[in-house]
């Protein structure tokens, strides 16, 4: 009798063979019976349910003990397996599915990732109950990120946005709290002297190489910063990358001019390897918001939503 032989075309539960291995262990249906808690009666239509399931006789009903059939005897070690294999099934799924239901999902930018959420996070901590994260950068432009939120595909969306600027558009509908605030600071690699390579106010007579932060967002506020406060220079993109620490490293050999968030770069302006191609009055301020579809209602969610909306917002202030 091969493992096809067993499957007929009607449901066989899972307790039925708990049962079969509940008398092949116990030899007896009295004592199986109450080892299964159920009555004899019970427990016997039971075990002949699974008999007719099998399409054969499992145990020789005239042996004292119960004896197993020749075809009892087969089933057993398939019997073992199928039942070992579904409390693992359960139990996998089980522990994936607490897993899924405690990790908050994050949509959010590269240089957000990087220079942000570590430490915000860590803030978070004492207050929440949660400590598993997930962030996802990869959804392209904001309407992806906007869409992502919309389909639940993440419970919380954080970006930058001009204080001046509200993208969200009316189709939208969306919960937004503010979290943070940062300063986008031009920086350049100092030469000899210690004085910068490009000094905006008085780059007008000069080609400025420009390392640009590569982003879908639309309100990504450098580039109409630089069209409202420096139209009459020339800016030429010489490198692209929407990793902030990989347009520090290329500033730091020279290439050119970036505008980076302070917090990746106060240590290098301390020290001197980096210095501002701009006064400070011209850095860029923008807040950092997190954002949230309030149709998606979950209790640890809105507890996690509570408990950011608790923290006062983290004002920018230079070192």
């Amino acid at each position: 009798m091969g493992v096809e032989d067993f499957f007929g075309d009607d449901a066989m539960e899972l307790k039925w063979l708990e049962d079969f291995l509940a008398l092949h262990t116990t030899r007896n249906f009295h004592t199986a019976a109450k080892q299964r808690h159920v009555s004899q009666p019970a427990f016997s239509r039971r075990i002949q349910s699974l008999e007719t399931w099998v399409k054969e006789p499992l145990f020789d009903r005239n042996a004292r003990p119960a004896k197993l059939t020749k075809a009892g005897e087969k089933f057993i070690p398939l019997a073992e397996e199928l039942v070992r294999l579904s409390y693992e099934v359960r139990g996998e799924i089980s522990l994936k599915s607490k897993s899924e239901e405690a990790k908050i999902r994050f949509a959010t930018l590269n240089t957000l990732a990087q220079s942000f959420m570590p430490t915000w996070l860590k803030r978070l901590q004492p207050i929440i109950s949660a400590d598993q994260f997930y962030v996802n950068t990869g959804f392209g432009d904001l309407v992806g990120y906007l869409d992502a939120l919309d389909k639940n595909d993440v419970d919380f969306f954080v970006c930058y946005e001009a204080p001046e600027t509200f993208f969200v558009g009316k189709d939208r509908v969306v919960s937004s709290l503010k979290l943070a605030e940062e300063a986008l600071v031009p920086v350049v690699k100092p030469d000899n002297d210690g004085n910068p390579t490009w000094w905006l106010p008085d780059g007008s007579n000069q080609t400025i190489p420009y390392l640009c932060t590569r982003t879908e967002i639309s309100i990504w506020p450098v580039r109409e910063h630089i069209k409202k406060h420096y139209a009459h220079l020339e800016f030429k993109t010489v490198y692209e990358s929407n990793i902030a620490t990989a347009l520090k490293s290329m500033v730091l050999e020279g290439f050119g001019v970036a505008w980076i968030p302070y917090t990746l770069v106060a240590e290098e302006l301390a020290s001197g390897e980096l210095v501002r191609a701009a006064e400070q009055e011209a850095d860029i301020i923008v807040d950092i918001k997190i954002y949230r579809n309030p149709k998606h209602h979950e209790a640890r969610l809105d507890r996690f939503w509570q408990a950011v909306a608790s923290q006062d917002v983290l004002l920018f202030r230079y070192h």
